[in-house]
């Protein structure tokens, strides 16, 4: 069984629907009559303030950011070659497993997902939905990058690009 990591306050983390956040404290609250103890993360990028109670904390994906093994895994799946698109099928059923991937907590799947969308709109384009969900995953990846090796957002942009071998 995987260990589960402990978290404080002043940690920076990722959380799958919103972003790399910082855990601002870690405080009890009275929910559905009890008090529980809920981690205060503040997501820079929006200026939200997310509670999550500890207990949710592995259902809702949350965790550390990459260690640098993990970033240089990331970095060898953005260079890998691309799924083939599924052009038949649901459209629908397509975006709503990118989707699932996007929010998985995965760097692995987000990484996929990045570098698949960049390589299908450079090849024959996107849906709008396709679109929205690139510029959701490829934000979030590079803000993970960005606050990793203490670059900004946009160069992080760049290195995920050049790393695709994509530049748009």
């Amino acid at each position: 069984m995987a260990k589960r990591p402990r978290f404080k306050p002043g940690d920076t983390i990722f959380y799958p629907s919103a972003g790399v956040g910082v855990i601002q404290a870690i405080e009890e609250l009275y929910v559905g009559g009890e008090f529980t103890a809920c981690l205060v993360i503040h997501i820079a990028e929006t200026r939200m303030t997310v509670r999550v109670p500890q207990s949710n904390v592995e259902k809702c994906g949350i965790r550390p950011l990459l260690t640098n093994r993990k970033l240089k895994e990331l970095f060898k799946i953005l260079s890998a070659k691309s799924r083939r698109r599924v052009t038949g099928g649901n459209w629908t059923e397509r975006c709503k497993e990118i989707e699932r991937k996007i929010n998985s907590g995965s760097c692995l799947e987000l990484g996929e997902v990045v570098r698949d969308l960049m390589r299908w709109k450079k090849q024959s384009g996107l849906s709008f939905e396709e679109s929205m969900l690139l510029e959701q995953a490829s934000g979030y990846l590079a803000r993970e990058v960005a606050a990793i090796e203490g670059i900004a957002t946009e160069a992080a942009i760049d290195r995920i690009r050049s790393c695709v071998g994509v530049q748009i």
